[in-house]
């Protein structure tokens, strides 16, 4: 069960005063049972324009009333902490609209479930969940695992978790690294053409110009951390293909040099979530621009690097994520369409992904729960796929095609239930700032099968 954040602000767009819903007017919101809705009225443009709902257009300004089912209000509309909430579930009426209580035609519509969906109803005290109209249907059911219910879905139904767009970079390049979380992301490095330092945060809609790196402009580069406290190593130096050694780290203000990995080397995957902890794995480790792919394993403890286990199979431009103790290596590159899982001492091959990629990009919280998305398939793809410890499951496609973007390099940002995909290559030699946010819900899949 999420909580999603709406921030909500007034402004008048040349016909009166309108809401704007995540700075979009009169958004229309597609809610998910057993998800909570929370819109954020803090911003002082809300003074004056309390937000409800009701079943209602237009809510009592047509002779509606404010729906109160499973809804909250806290503060005053402008005031810091001020906020409407509403926790959606299977008995909440599906078509809902927000209004302002004080003036007309302000609002939009909240949409619950669709018109197919068939909701729960009490049976003698049980909770009865009709899949649907047919049946036999063969497909998919929702399990959330805290509250041990089930959401049916037909086969071909709406995927688990969903990417929406944020902010663009300030400058669009490819192959940077991104370390942090949903809400504090860093992006540094890339190439623009050419090469970059040029350093930037994330605050959850926003990215900022902060301080450059100081050693080399660079892409391809390894890194993980927060956005506070990150760790840049090796990457491709400028325009040459030269390979490096270098390392840099971060400490929410400034980039300063670091103990060099033991071997050059760019375009491998990393993990760690913290900058004291880290390892780093695959890429192409020549001095030139040359194409030889490795399997090495480095691990960083906070002050030098010492050499782990190989992977099984040597590759560049993996994806992954994780932590030192246990992450993924996804495929990419020369490798074949092969994942593997490291465990803290060693790597294990694991299940194949559904569709073979490189240059995608890619986020875990462990061997056991991961991303990834994007990359070149070819041709460049939105696909995503979510990883269980067992299988490989396709979930909701990102909005925007791209390869070499967050992640193609070892860059990760959040985990498997909350991730950024950023920048990245839209066409041969096109590159984009574009940024997008996976969100998924607290669920796990389930496959019905007739009998």
């Amino acid at each position: 069960m999420a909580t999603i954040n709406i921030v909500v602000t007034v402004a008048n767009p040349g016909s009166g005063n309108r809401y704007y819903l995540d700075g979009v007017l009169q958004a229309t919101i597609s809610a998910i049972p057993g998800n909570t809705y929370k819109f954020d009225q803090a911003d002082g443009t809300n003074s004056g324009h309390p937000l409800r709902l009701s079943i209602t257009s237009n809510g009592t300004h047509s002779g509606g009333s404010a729906y109160t089912d499973g809804v909250t209000t806290s503060g005053t509309p402008g005031s810091g902490g001020a906020y409407t909430q509403i926790v959606v579930d299977a008995t909440t009426v599906q078509t809902l609209y927000y209004y302002c209580t004080n003036h007309s035609n302000m609002g939009g519509s909240f949409n619950v479930g669709s018109s197919s969906t068939i909701q729960l109803q009490d049976r003698d005290g049980f909770p009865v969940q009709n899949f649907s109209a047919d049946q036999t249907s063969v497909g998919q059911i929702y399990y959330n695992s805290a509250s041990g219910t089930f959401k049916g879905v037909l086969a071909g139904g709406v995927s688990i978790g969903t990417w929406s767009s944020s902010g663009a970079l300030n400058t669009a390049r490819t192959a940077g690294l991104l370390a942090g979380s949903l809400t504090a992301g860093l992006y540094a490095g890339g190439n623009t053409p050419p090469s970059s330092q040029v350093s930037e945060e994330y605050n959850g809609t926003s990215w900022t110009n902060g301080n450059s790196m100081v050693e080399a402009a660079r892409n391809d580069q390894y890194g993980f951390g927060t956005q506070t406290a990150a760790l840049s190593a090796g990457g491709v130096v400028g325009a040459t293909g030269n390979k490096s050694k270098l390392v840099e780290l971060y400490n929410g203000t400034s980039w300063t040099a670091g103990t060099d990995i033991n071997q050059t080397r760019a375009a491998g995957g990393s993990a760690g979530k913290a900058q004291t902890a880290g390892i780093i794995f695959g890429g192409k480790d020549s001095t030139g621009p040359g194409n030889t792919d490795n399997a090495d394993t480095e691990y960083w403890n906070g002050s030098t690097w010492a050499q782990e286990a190989d992977l099984n199979t040597a590759g560049a431009y993996v994806a992954g994520g994780g932590t030192y103790t246990s992450a993924l290596c996804g495929v990419g590159g020369n490798r074949p369409a092969q994942n593997e899982s490291w465990d803290g001492t060693s790597w294990s091959e694991i299940s194949e992904q559904n569709t073979y990629r490189d240059q995608s990009g890619g986020s875990a919280d462990s061997n056991v729960s991961g991303l990834i998305y994007a990359g070149e398939a070819p041709p460049v793809t939105t696909i995503t796929e979510a990883w269980n410890g067992t299988t490989w499951t396709e979930v909701a496609d990102m909005g925007t095609a791209r390869s070499l973007g967050s992640g193609a390099t070892g860059g990760q940002s959040g985990g498997a239930s909350s991730a950024l995909g950023v920048g990245g290559q839209i066409a041969p030699g096109a590159r984009t700032g574009l940024t997008e946010e996976w969100v998924a819900a607290d669920i796990q899949v389930k496959t019905l099968t007739t009998s």
